[in-house]
Formats: structure tokens, C-alpha cells, sequence
């Protein structure tokens, strides 16, 4: 069976190494031949990313696509989907998370808490509705932002105005800032036949906005994990939702908060490859091609991943640090083959699975893992 995936960065890179392992051809659409999936894929579809013509030829040689990301006009490949080509998700299930506010409606319906919010042209038009949420505020944009894009810190009415004058309000809402204690993750899937497994709560940490580090099993009490698996549960469901979907979490004293939906595989997964029983990336592809969703649990007892961040403007290879890195012990490396470096930038990750039984013990491995990658990669100078 053939699956296209619109995207052909790092995302579609891991999904076309595990195509190979399980005998998928796997033809990745975008527009630079540099991306780093090509080389990996099967195949490659030239042109801009989900344009129609690229993606009408894209289906010619495929049974079905998905995507890398959310960052594609949706509403041009509408007559594709009409004309009988079979996207999952399917463009409409799609279309309704790629609008952060329109997810906040979503998970509002669903009685799923969310950090209180209101729109930027609301607060304008009636500032007295910002008592209820107070400075400082996040500010965000409704679509395209990732990686610390499309996100503003405004600490008072002043920072406020330059918001407003700075961009189109109608794009953009205001959020309460969350006193969170952990930032979290969960990383889920539905099949088409409506099967639904999750993988362990994850624990992230995030330095400018970008993952830096992921741990898994999250170190919070059993219960939270169990709320976190009842609303993943509940998304994927009631969006008959088809692939892999993450939901990145607050845990606040009021309880678990969704921040916000990746309907894609997820930075925060990436230590499924080397951990559990099945990748986030073979599960999604079960679930592209109609197949039964494989085992999710955890092959040791943890697992932690650090994202090798750009720290500097370069177009350096990097092979010195590559060869280190993969030289460490019980290290497994993923170098993503980006020809240009800039700062905060994904350039690879990391990942080390854990021997330690004990969440005591973890933290030290952990500890001693973020030691040993900064020694060849500057860890400590990105997370600065």
C-alpha cells in the first residue's frame, strides 16, 4: 500500500524510515529536494507545500495521504477529497484543529478545561473583560504558529496596544498565563475501525517557547495520568478522528489544562522509537493505511530525549559532534540532515532509555544524560 505525506521535513523523514520497516512505499510532497525526507522516502512530489497540482499528482501514485503538518491551505484540496482521493484525517476533521480557537471551542463542548481566554478584537472592543484574566497575559495566534512562533508575553495595557498595532487582531487571542507545575504531553492514535490506544504521559520542558526535553513516564501521581487518558480518549473519538494526535497539557493547582492539539506525530513522541513496542510513527501509518494499532507500553522502565537545538547561524555539517554523539553509551542519535542552523532551530535529538526503577533514580540518569550531551552539544547554552 502507498501513502503520501504533504510535508517532508524531519516528521516525514521518521515516518518514511518506518515505512521501510514495514514495507510501505511512502512518497513525501514539498518543495525543496534539500528537505530532509526526501532522501529517505520512496518518493518525492515537487512543488509548493499542498498545492493542488502537486497533491492531485501525489495521489496518482499513492492509496493515501496524510500530513506533516498543519500548515497547508485545507479549503484548495477540498475537490480532491470530493473527486474520491482519501485523506486521514480527513480534511474536515483536520480543518477544525488547525484554528487554536476553534480548538479551544472543540475542547470547551466536550467539557474538557482550558486556560480561561478571549479574543484580542473582544479584549480591545471591551477591556474590562481582562479583569477576570489579569497581566501577565499570553497572546496567540489562532494559526501557523509553532516552535515559540505566533506567541507573545504582554505584561500590561501598554504591551497590549503595540500587540494591536503590531498585527491583525481578528488573528490573534489572549490567554490567562498558567501558573502550571509541569508541562505535559499525551500522545494517543485512532484506527479506522475506531480503536484507540495512548502511549505513557509524557513530561516536556520547554526553553523559548521550543521542546527541549522529554521524559517518559511523567512523574506525576497515577490519577493525573488517568484524566490526561480519558481526554485524549475523548478528542479522538468525537472528531472520528484517523493517525496519531497529541494534546500538550498544564498541570495546575486546578487540575489538568489543555493547552493546545498537534492533530500529527509529535516532537514529544520521538522517544516512542527507541522505548515502546511500537513508534508513534509505525502507529500512525497503521492507522493511514487501515490497519489495527500495534502495543504502545514502555520497553524499559524510562526514557529521555533531548532536542540537539540550533545554537548559532551556520551551515555546518556538524560531523565532529555527530560522531561524538553517537559514540555515547546507551545514547541513540537522530540527525535530521538540515542544511542550514539557526537558533532553536530542531537540528536532531537525542535519546537514552533509563535503568532506573525508582523516580529518584530516573532524575539521576537524567541529570547525568544532560551532562554527557552537553559536553559535545551545547544543551546548556540553548536552554540559557
Amino acid at each position: 500500500m502507498g501513502v503520501g505525506i504533504i510535508g517532508a521535513g524531519q516528521l516525514a523523514q521518521m515516518l518514511a524510515m518506518a515505512a521501510k520497516g514495514m514495507g510501505i512505499s511512502l512518497v513525501v510532497q514539498g518543495p525543496c529536494g534539500e528537505d530532509p525526507a526526501v532522501g529517505a522516502a520512496s518518493g518525492w512530489v515537487q512543488g509548493p507545500l499542498g498545492a493542488p497540482a502537486a497533491v492531485k499528482a501525489l495521489a496518482e501514485q499513492v492509496d493515501v495521504i496524510g500530513f506533516e503538518n498543519e500548515l497547508v491551505d485545507l479549503g484548495r484540496l477540498q475537490s480532491l477529497e470530493q473527486a474520491g482521493v482519501v485523506f486521514r484525517p480527513s480534511l474536515d476533521t483536520l480543518s477544525s484543529l488547525t484554528d487554536k480557537r476553534r480548538q479551544r471551542h472543540i475542547l470547551q463542548d466536550l467539557n474538557i478545561p482550558v486556560p480561561a481566554w478571549i479574543d484580542l478584537t473582544e479584549a480591545l472592543a471591551r477591556p474590562g473583560r481582562l479583569d477576570d484574566l489579569g497581566y501577565p497575559l499570553m497572546a496567540k495566534a489562532a494559526s501557523g504558529g509553532y516552535d515559540g512562533r505566533g506567541l507573545r508575553t504582554i505584561d500590561d495595557g501598554e504591551a497590549l496596544k503595540a500587540l494591536a498595532e503590531s498585527v491583525c487582531p481578528e488573528d490573534w487571542y489572549l490567554e490567562r498565563f498558567v501558573d502550571f507545575e509541569r508541562e505535559l504531553a499525551m500522545v494517543g492514535s485512532r484506527s479506522t475501525t475506531g480503536e484507540i490506544r495512548w502511549y505513557p504521559l509524557l513530561e516536556t520542558r520547554q526553553l523559548g517557547q521550543v521542546c527541549a526535553t522529554v521524559l517518559a513516564p511523567a512523574s506525576v501521581p497515577q490519577s493525573v495520568e488517568a484524566r490526561a487518558i480519558t481526554i485524549i480518549g475523548s478528542i479522538l473519538q468525537q472528531l472520528d478522528y484517523v493517525g496519531v494526535l497529541a494534546v500538550e497539557l498544564f498541570w495546575a493547582p486546578e487540575g489538568l489544562l489543555v493547552n493546545e492539539l498537534a492533530p500529527r506525530t509529535h516532537n514529544s513522541g520521538h522517544l516512542t522509537i527507541e522505548a515502546c513496542a511500537t513508534s508513534q510513527f509505525e502507529q500512525h501509518l497503521r492507522a493511514l493505511t487501515g490497519a489495527s494499532l500495534g502495543p504502545t507500553d514502555l520497553c524499559t522502565p524510562g526514557a529521555f530525549m533531548v532536542n540537539l537545538l540550533g545554537f548559532e547561524d551556520s551551515r555546518k555539517t556538524y560531523a565532529q559532534e555527530q560522531e561524538a554523539l553517537a559514540a555515547l553509551s546507551g545514547f541513540h542519535l537522530h540527525w535530521y540532515g538540515k542544511r542550514i542552523s539557526r537558533r532553536g532551530r530542531k537540528l536532531g535529538h537525542v535519546t537514552r532509555c533509563l535503568t532506573g526503577s525508582t523516580p529518584a533514580q530516573r532524575q539521576q540518569d537524567i541529570k547525568d544524560s544532560l551532562a554527557a550531551v552537553d559536553r559535545i552539544w551545547p544543551v546548556s547554552r540553548t536552554m540559557a
